[in-house]
C-alpha cells in the first residue's frame, strides 16, 4: 500500500517539473549583459537618487560588474554625461509640474505652494527660507570636572548675589574672587 503522503504532489521527496532535475547545484545566474536600456534604467534609478549599487541591483546586474564595466574605455565619463542628462530632464519636469500646479492646469484651482517653490527657486536669497531661523542653533560645552562644580554652585546661586557691579564683593566660592567682581 502506498503511502500517500510521501507520493502526493506536496511531498517534499517529489522533484520540480523541471527537464533537468538532477541532485547537481544549479550555477549561479549570469550578471545581465549591459545594453543601451540597461544604461538608460540605470541612468533613471541614478537620477531619482539611488546609489549606482542600488540601481544595478535594481536592474539586474551585480555592482561589481557594473563598476569594471564602467571602469573600461571611459565609459564612466560617458555615463556621467548621460546621468547629467538624465537629471536635467528630471528637473525640467518637474519644474514643469510645479508650474502647472501653480497655473491651475489640469486640477481644480492654483496651488500658491507651488509658486511660492518657483519664487524660492527663482531667488533663493530674496525668498527662501533663512537658515538662522529654520535650524535650531545647538552648542555643546565640555567642561572638566572642577569647572562643571563651579558652574553648577553660580547657575544654583539666587540672581541677586550673581548680578554684583563694581565695587561690590563677590560671594565666595565663584571662583571670581581674586578678579574683584569682574568677569
Amino acid at each position: 500500500m502506498q503511502n500517500s503522503e510521501t507520493n502526493s504532489a506536496n511531498s517534499a521527496n517529489v522533484t520540480e517539473n523541471t527537464p533537468k532535475a538532477s541532485n547537481t547545484p544549479t550555477r549561479a545566474k549570469p550578471s545581465r549583459k549591459i545594453d543601451a536600456e540597461v544604461l538608460a534604467q540605470m541612468a533613471t534609478a541614478v537620477a531619482r537618487m539611488l546609489t549606482e549599487s542600488e540601481a544595478a541591483r535594481l536592474c539586474g546586474i551585480e555592482p561589481a560588474h557594473w563598476f569594471q564595466w564602467k571602469s573600461r574605455h571611459k565609459r564612466a565619463q560617458k555615463f556621467a554625461a548621460l546621468l547629467e542628462e538624465c537629471r536635467g530632464a528630471r528637473i525640467h519636469g518637474l519644474i514643469a509640474r510645479i508650474e502647472k500646479s501653480a497655473d491651475g492646469v489640469d486640477t481644480k484651482q492654483p496651488d500658491f505652494r507651488a509658486a511660492l517653490a518657483l519664487l524660492k527657486f527663482t531667488d533663493q536669497r530674496r525668498f527662501g527660507d533663512s537658515e538662522a531661523a529654520s535650524q535650531p542653533q545647538v552648542g555643546i560645552v565640555v567642561l572638566d570636572d572642577g569647572m562643571a562644580r563651579r558652574m553648577a554652585e553660580i547657575y544654583a546661586r539666587p540672581v541677586q548675589q550673581l548680578a554684583t557691579g563694581a565695587g561690590q564683593v563677590v560671594p565666595a566660592g565663584t571662583g571670581y574672587e581674586d578678579a574683584g567682581g569682574k568677569d
